[in-house]
This record gives C-alpha cells, sequence and structure tokens, in this order.
C-alpha cells in the first residue's frame, strides 16, 4: 500500500541545519525507501537566519501557488509572520500562532484524507493541530518532540511563570490525545512521561547520521585553505544555531584561556551572533572566523576541516535538548567536547560511543582544560574520531532510526483499520 503521509513543522528545506534537517531526511527517506506519498506543510524558510530568503519572500503563497516538489515530497506552504533577531518568547508565540492559523485553514478544509498525521514539536501547540486534523480525518496521529519548548522558556526565563503554567496546562492536553508521543532522547522521554499518561509509552526516535552521505573528508581541505590554514594549526570548531541555549560565549572565553595554540571556527546564524561578535572582539580573539553554515552538499567536507569540534550548553537546556550536531560530527570521525553534566543524554551518548571529552557546563576554565587535553594529544584524534563514527554506524544510521519509525507508523494506521 502507498501510504498518504502528512507531516506538519513550520521547519524545512532549505533550511539547513538542526530541526530542519531532520524533518527533510525523514519525509525523504521515507517517500524514497517506503514508497509513501509524503506531505510535508510547512511555512516559510526562516531558521536560523531568522530572514526569508530572497527566492520564497516574494512568492504568492494564495491557493497553493507557493507549493513545491522538493524529491518527490510534496511540499505546501503557508505565509506566516517571522519575527528578526534577537527573537523574545512574544516573538515566538507570535511565530507560532501566525504558522498555524494559517496551516490550519489549508489543512481543515482539506478533501483528500491522509492515513497518518505526523506533528513534529516545537511549536508545540502543534500537537492542538493535530488533534483537530485526526479528528476531522479520524486517522491516527503522532506527537514527536524535538525539543521540550515550554520548559526550556521557563528555565531560561523567557517567559513569566504565570503563562508557563497555562502552557504546561495546554501541553498535557495535547499529550493525553495522541495516538502516539515520540522524543529524540531518554531525559525527555522521561520528562514527558511525568507531564501526562498517555495513550501508549512514549517511544525514543532519536536523530540519525546518514553515514553514507556524512563520511570523513579523505585528501586535502578545501575549506582548510580558504581559510589560509596551515596543516600543522589545530582547528577547534563550533557549528549550529547560535541563540541561547547553546552558550557559546563560554567557548569564546574558553579559548582565550587555552595553552594550545588554535583557530576558532564559529559557523552558523542565531540571536546571539551580533553579541558574540561583540564578544569576541572584547577578548581579542584575533584568531577567530565568524562564517555562515556549509551547504548540506559540502557539509562532510565542511565538519571535516575541523580537528575538534566543541558543543557547549547551558546548563538550564542541557537536559531539555538534545544537540542534533553531534551525529554529524561522529559520522565525520572528528572528536568533540561538550559541556553537561552528569547523567544528561549528551554526556552519556560521548561518554557511551567514546568520541569525546565532558566538561562541566557554564566554567570557561574547566572547558578550556578539556579542549587543551584533547587538542594537545593529536594521537588521540584518530582513536575518538573511528570510535565515534562506528557507534553512529552501528546505533543511529539513518535506515534503521526512521525504518522503526515508519514500521510504527504502519502498527497505528493497521490497528485504526480494523473492524
Amino acid at each position: 500500500m502507498s501510504l498518504r503521509l502528512s507531516i506538519y513543522s513550520y521547519n524545512y528545506a532549505p533550511e539547513p541545519t538542526g530541526i530542519p534537517f531532520y524533518n527533510t531526511g525523514m519525509a525523504t527517506w521515507l517517500h524514497r525507501h517506503r514508497g509513501w506519498r509524503v506531505t510535508m506543510h510547512t511555512g516559510l524558510p526562516h531558521y536560523p537566519w531568522w530572514r526569508v530568503p530572497d527566492d520564497y519572500r516574494d512568492r504568492d503563497y494564495r491557493g497553493g501557488r507557493g507549493d513545491e516538489v522538493i524529491d518527490g515530497v510534496v511540499v505546501e506552504r503557508v505565509r506566516h509572520f517571522v519575527p528578526t533577531a534577537p527573537v523574545g518568547g512574544r516573538a515566538r508565540m507570535r511565530l507560532d500562532a501566525s504558522w498555524l492559523f494559517a496551516t490550519a485553514r489549508r489543512s481543515l478544509g482539506a478533501r483528500r484524507r491522509p492515513h497518518a498525521l505526523v506533528v513534529v514539536a516545537p511549536p508545540f501547540l502543534g500537537g492542538l493541530l493535530g488533534w483537530l486534523l485526526a479528528l476531522r480525518f479520524r486517522v491516527p496521529v503522532v506527537y514527536h518532540v524535538q525539543d521540550l519548548q515550554v520548559d526550556a522558556a521557563l528555565e531560561l526565563k523567557m517567559i513569566p511563570q504565570r503563562l508557563g503554567g497555562l502552557l504546561l496546562g495546554i501541553e498535557r492536553f495535547i499529550l493525553e490525545r495522541m495516538d502516539l508521543v515520540t522524543t529524540v532522547s531518554r531525559a525527555m522521554r522521561a520528562r514527558l512521561q511525568a507531564k501526562a499518561v498517555t495513550r501508549r509509552p512514549v517511544a525514543l526516535f532519536p536523530n540519525w547520521a546518514d553515514t553514507a552521505a556524512i563520511a570523513p573528508w579523505a585528501g586535502p581541505n578545501p575549506y582548510r585553505r580558504e581559510w589560509g590554514v596551515r596543516d600543522d594549526e589545530v582547528v577547534v570548531m563550533y557549528s549550529g544555531n547560535l541563540g541561547k541555549k547553546q552558550g557559546v560565549e563560554l567557548l569564546l572565553e574558553a579559548v582565550t584561556r587555552m595553552r594550545v595554540p588554535v583557530r576558532l571556527v564559529v559557523a552558523g546564524e542565531g540571536v546571539e551572533r551580533a553579541e558574540l561578535a561583540a564578544k569576541a572582539q572584547a577578548l581579542g580573539l584575533t584568531t577567530l572566523l565568524f562564517l555562515p553554515l556549509a551547504p548540506a552538499a559540502r557539509l562532510a567536507e565542511f565538519l571535516s576541516a575541523a580537528d575538534l569540534h566543541c558543543i557547549p550548553q547551558r546548563r538550564a537546556a542541557a537536559g531539555l535538548v538534545m544537540p542534533s550536531k553531534l551525529l554529524n560530527i561522529m559520522a565525520v570521525a572528528r572528536p568533540v567536547v561538550v559541556t553537561a553534566d552528569p547523567g544528561t543524554d549528551l554526556a552519556a551518548e560521548v561518554e557511551r560511543s567514546g568520541c569525546g571529552v565532558v566538561a562541566p557546563p557554564e566554567d570557561a576554565g574547566a572547558l578550556a582544560g578539556a579542549l587543551d587535553g584533547v587538542a594537545g594529544d593529536r594521537v588521540s584524534w584518530a582513536v575518538r574520531g573511528a570510535a565515534g563514527r562506528r557507534y553512529v554506524q552501528s546505533n543511529l544510521g539513518i535506515d534503521a532510526v526512521v525504518g522503526r519509525f515508519a514500521a510504527g507508523i504502519m502498527t497505528l494506521v493497521n490497528r485504526r483499520r480494523r473492524p
């Protein structure tokens, strides 16, 4: 059977990183490898730039005129509000509400019935739309949680406590009405299970790496030549969103304390970029390169240009998100230093795989020491890198992870069909 699957999220290609990357990979894989007719219900590309690219900004989206097909996936887009950086809690809520309203108007009036729905959170309120659509079409809905949006907003003090309490109540309402709730890490699964009594146990649907497409770069690296980096120089890289959860300013400070001389590359966009540039100037970081994210076709080449990667995270966010960038770093066989408390999923994944070193969060001195330890031990680079790639290939390859998710969807569809 060629199953018709509708996926809902305001993040999709051509957005290059984080949740959009995994939404795109999931939809494309399900179409290519299962032959499903996948429709992605999304919005205007905007992340992580917080602006709409020129070739999408001026399109006419009325009546489906802005829809397209990307790698066999039908992409339905609606126009919605996109805030400019820096993005606060109110602006984020306006973004969520405007996309949900526009998408609901279009989807609730659709005539063609899907066989199943997948709603990706954030925005967590997408679960309300999924619930309404499930009632409208009498089909199962899967609610996939990539970030605990309300918890993170409260712990990072982005919204007031009273509003947070209201949103947590809405979140509980959503969780209790989904046919299946999935999430990307064990810590997030435990939090979700504590929030509500779900219809089925919360299932793990971790992020993955496509190790066939993302592999170590062989030979001289063009990016290093482009940056003017000598072969004997050590390059430390952070690549990803530059937001409040990441704590990249700690990495800047740590590099100034290192004994081993390094070239630091910070690649990404986000609400904190201007502040980070000002901090780097104040710290006198003359060896720092600020760069845009690499295009998807050159991601492996770009990540391979670094000798060592760093993933800093604020303590408040460590148990709420699982940095997806870790898996691609492991796939290109590069060692990594992360900041995380013991017992968090990030710390456990690094220790279990043997791909790197864990330092305590929000401690620039400890991070500097961890970076020095790895940067100064070139023999360990290949050992840690190879261990990380082996771990991803064995446990977190796209075929195994998305294949299990597809099987779960089919189980729900078949149960719904039984008399």
